[in-house]
């Protein structure tokens, strides 16, 4: 009997392992290529910082389908396209558009939509699927109590002020409720209470917004508001129980 000569064999063993990493390798890249359905945590990057909102993945019969959640709004986008790892979706804002990049099951790209003042704006964008927390991963339990309605004084970069009424539904350190925003939208803003500290943010695919507020020592919100990346107002908000 010829026997194989030792090093002969562990070479063949050698680059038969090789031969099932490449595989394995490959078949796991064309999984992380693929959109898992199921819920993501999406940011994008504003001048104030990181604005979250919930997006959800579905396959139905038309093809892959995203939710925009904000709270309990969902909009829904179905103009979507997913080929080698690259998505596009044209969103319900006049023009705006979502392009991204999968890997491991994370969305890498920008958001294009049109400013306050007309101009396009392209906001950093990233998404990691299996997460379902907004600001906090760990939300406080010591949190102060906002619900209710607020008479708000904006305050904007050249020092023009304006009115308006916010209003807040809190449970424990959840919070949804509106703000004006200087084009006088009402849209529903989600996020949480965190100590003293409020947090809130929407994107519904034509806007995006976050605001970021204190409770001082008078009991009353002090904070700013940003819309995109150059709508920016300050604000201050009293309790107004019995409003006009």
């Amino acid at each position: 009997m010829i026997r194989p000569h030792v090093p002969c064999a562990r070479l063949l063993a050698s680059f038969a392992a090789l031969l099932l990493a490449a595989a394995l390798t490959t078949a796991c890249g064309s999984r992380s290529r693929e959109l898992e359905p199921g819920t993501y945590r999406a940011v994008l990057e504003l001048p104030g910082g990181e604005l979250p909102f919930g997006l959800d993945v579905a396959k139905e019969e038309s093809g892959v389908v995203l939710y925009l959640v904000n709270g309990e709004q969902r909009v829904r986008v179905s103009e979507v396209t997913m080929a080698e790892g690259h998505l596009t979706a044209t969103l319900p804002g006049d023009g705006s558009t979502l392009t991204a990049e999968l890997r491991g099951g994370k969305l890498t790209g920008e958001v294009s939509l049109t400013g306050l003042g007309g101009e396009r704006q392209a906001l950093p964008f990233r998404a990691a699927f299996g997460e379902t927390w907004r600001f906090f991963e760990e939300p406080s339990t010591d949190n102060a109590d906002v619900a209710g309605r607020w008479a708000v004084t904006f305050t904007a970069d050249q020092g023009e002020q304006s009115q308006g009424v916010a209003e807040f539904t809190q449970s424990f350190e959840r919070v949804t409720g509106t703000i004006p925003a200087p084009t006088g939208d009402q849209g529903l803003l989600a996020g949480e209470v965190h100590g003293d500290e409020l947090f809130l943010s929407r994107f519904d695919g034509a806007s995006a917004r976050l605001c970021k507020a204190k409770l001082d020592a008078d009991g009353d919100l002090a904070g700013e508001c940003w819309s995109g990346r150059t709508g920016r107002q300050s604000f201050r908000a009293e309790r107004d129980p019995e409003g006009p």
